[in-house]
């Protein structure tokens, strides 16, 4: 027993960090990592709100004149994308006092210019490139590979030539 000594203290420590890794990882590792793959759970929730409406009341901003275009997009699966998050926000085409007035009486107020639409780049290609990470059944594309088959350059509009976002359905 007296050789086996630094052998039951060795045993001791891995079973004392072993605890001490299980313990520290339950409270620094969030309840939804894993949950989707690799990675937080949590972030797919929090990346959606990124750019959140912050100048209209929402859809409800755009439906007051677009109410084919919203009722149509309803039916797709971009129905959980709010306008803004593509287009430029709701002041920058409409001029108004407040967005309460404006959803009263929406007739009262002039279109100061034409609805900017973000880059591709930045919209279709930041939540369609294709990676592990993502739910099986989620829409991906390789996009350079995707744009040498059809040779298309990545451009700014790129995926507007062919793809519409308010009928995504393939």
């Amino acid at each position: 027993m007296e050789h086996t000594k630094h052998l039951w203290r060795a045993i001791l420590i891995i079973v004392i960090v072993t605890i001490g890794y299980v313990l520290a990882r339950g409270f620094l590792v969030p309840e939804s990592f894993g949950k989707y793959g690799h990675y937080r759970g949590d972030n797919v929730e929090e990346q959606m709100n990124v750019r959140v409406p912050r100048h209209g009341a929402g859809i409800e901003s755009c439906a007051v004149c677009h109410d084919d275009r919203v009722k149509s997009i309803a039916q797709t699966p971009h129905k959980v994308i709010n306008c803004e998050t593509c287009h430029a926000p709701l002041r920058t085409h409409v001029e108004y006092d407040s967005i309460e007035a404006f959803l009263e009486n929406p007739d009262e107020y002039d279109r100061t210019g034409p609805m900017e639409i973000h880059s591709a780049q930045e919209l279709c290609i930041k939540c369609h490139d294709a990676q592990s990470a993502k739910p099986k059944g989620y829409p991906q594309v390789v996009v350079v590979t995707h744009l040498e088959e059809r040779e298309m350059e990545l451009e700014p509009d790129v995926c507007l030539e062919c793809h519409d976002p308010h009928d995504p359905q393939m």
